[in-house]
């Protein structure tokens, strides 16, 4: 293994010996341009935040404006239901009325069907037979004659 170390090494003396320079240079270039990298994905960083703060701020603003109209709508709907139970109170209110009234009607109506009933009863009973009147006329001629 010394042998190899020992050749690794002359290797790595050769090769800076021959290529020194521009192994220096080519690693000046590269870190160059990885700064130069690191500055453009630092921008591209920037701007992506960016971007996303302002979508951030964008939903925040319409999840606050939903939040609104829901409320609005909400309130819209409490006085709606508020309207439909007064509705339904006094449409219930009016349906006890009528029932009543319809109770007071077929009372009244069985009441007149009676008296009617009873007036003709003693329309019939008082009401005298032509017979009779024939007779009683005929009686009066005689006694007349």
């Amino acid at each position: 293994m010394d042998d190899l170390e020992n050749r690794y090494e002359e290797f790595s003396r050769i090769k800076e010996i021959l290529f020194g320079e521009e192994f220096q240079s080519l690693e000046s270039r590269l870190a160059a341009l990885r700064s130069e990298l690191m500055a453009v994905v630092e921008n591209q960083v920037k701007t992506l935040e960016e971007k996303l703060k302002t979508q951030e701020e964008a939903f925040e603003q319409q999840l606050k404006e939903i939040k609104q109209q829901l409320a609005g709508q909400g309130e819209k709907s409490d006085v709606l239901n508020q309207r439909i139970q007064t509705a339904f109170d006094e449409l219930k209110t009016l349906t006890e009325q009528v029932s009543q009234q319809n109770v007071q009607n077929r009372e009244a109506l069985l009441s007149l069907k009676q008296e009617l009933t009873e007036s003709l009863k003693k329309l019939d009973d008082a009401k005298v037979d032509k017979t009779e009147i024939a007779e009683l006329f005929g009686l009066m001629i005689r006694k007349l004659k």
